[in-house]
């Protein structure tokens, strides 16, 4: 990348990731030290059989658009950024269903609403309730029934939704771009109320999916911070920032929270890029502890522990309680991981070449690796028991089985 490029990136402040970031000298020439590494052999333990795969639809080039597939009971649903969404049996693939959501915009108002060539999905898929939402690009909330994928109801959002609009009982909230979480009525789509965050000049291209439970709705912002938010009101019980920015420049302060939060009983953890892991103890809203970190992808958890997927490719463990390191591996340094999701008793990350790889969740050996799509691998897997199912940047979605 050239350095007119790079100043167009600052211009913009909004920024496509932190791969960019870390590939470029001062002089605005590549780093040679940050190239991906190599692929290391390692005794393979297990398989990754593929069960099947269906085309869902166009892939993506904007990497900041990772339409992550969800399950519910026996299928599962996906999204592709042309619009189509699909609902699959999970046993077989076989389709139950299919709609295009361009389909509930006619005339002038589907061609008002969606420029050409410019991706229609932008953020899901979330389900609950019976319904599963997706976010497009007209800057709206399209929820469907999950029967047949008939229209339950659309709303109006105040900019684009990057990640996965949330469904829990009475209620659907989105996170737009614009630092804005809102939440609506899940059975007609009428807003309740809406939490805003003040945002930097500065902040990468993405949004942190709500975590919304019994009493809270739970948001990370681009400026670092976290709120608890009560579900009823959308007033915040808490604000706070996981970590402080360092150094002069802006890039050198830019602190962003845009990957997975976890919650494990009366914890929530969180993890920001140039920042912090935090566990806060969400009973007191006290920070039960922290360690530096750095991570755009964000977390996962399992055995006890909580698995960060660093932003230069390192993947490390916690003790969930004490936060105590377990293990760290840096096989996968710079090679634009994916959120770590477990599987049984296994962690399992993609790569920017498309590789899928099985970690041991006990002490972070590679145990099985499968190449799933040439295009590469930016979505999180979606795990149930020892089943992943992956959705590659061709549009095409997969299912494997730990063997």
């Amino acid at each position: 990348m050239m350095r007119t490029a790079l100043l167009a990136l600052i211009l913009v402040a909004i920024l496509p990731g932190c791969a960019w970031l870390k590939g470029i000298t001062s002089l605005g020439e590549e780093d040679e030290s940050v190239k991906p590494r190599e692929l290391e052999s390692f005794k393979k333990e297990v398989d990754l059989k593929q069960r099947w795969s269906t085309k869902i639809g166009k892939g993506t080039a904007d990497r900041a658009i990772r339409l992550v597939p969800a399950l519910s009971d026996n299928r599962i649903f996906a999204a592709s950024a042309n619009g189509s969404v699909k609902a699959l049996n999970t046993s077989n693939g076989r389709k139950i269903w299919e709609v295009n959501i361009l389909n509930y915009y006619q005339g002038a108002e589907r061609a008002n609403a969606f420029a050409k060539d410019v991706d229609v999905i932008t953020g899901g898929v979330g389900v609950g309730e019976g319904m599963l939402a997706v976010g497009s690009a007209a800057g709206e909330i399209i929820v469907m029934n999950q029967s047949d994928g008939t229209l339950a109801w659309r709303a109006r959002t105040s900019s684009e939704v990057l990640s996965r609009p949330q469904i829990d009982r009475d209620l659907a909230v989105a996170h737009t771009i614009d630092g804005k979480i809102t939440a609506y009525n899940a059975l007609d789509g009428e807003r309740l109320w809406v939490y805003s965050m003040t945002l930097p000049s500065l902040s990468l291209r993405g949004t942190a999916t709500p975590i919304v439970t019994s009493q809270f709705v739970v948001g990370a912002f681009a400026n670092g911070r976290f709120a608890l938010l009560n579900r009823e009101s959308g007033l915040a019980a808490v604000d706070r920032a996981i970590g402080l920015a360092q150094g002069k420049s802006d890039l050198e302060r830019l602190v962003d929270i845009d990957g997975n939060m976890v919650i494990d009983g009366q914890r929530l953890y969180i993890a920001g890029f140039q920042s912090n892991i935090i566990a806060v103890n969400l009973n007191t809203a006290q920070i039960e502890w922290g360690k530096e970190s750095s991570s755009v992808v964000g977390l996962g958890e399992g055995f006890g522990n909580i698995y960060v997927g660093g932003a230069d490719g390192v993947i490390s463990a916690y003790d969930a309680l004490s936060g105590k390191p377990v293990w760290e591996i840096d096989s996968l340094t710079n090679r634009d991981i994916t959120t770590p999701v477990t599987a049984s008793s296994y962690v399992v990350v993609g790569d920017f070449e498309g590789y899928l790889h099985v970690i041991a969740q006990s002490d972070g050996r590679f145990v099985g690796r499968r190449k799933v799509d040439g295009n590469g691998l930016y979505s999180p897997a979606v795990a149930d028991g020892n089943r992943v199912y992956v959705m590659g940047t061709s549009g095409s979605l997969s299912a494997y089985d730990i063997q």
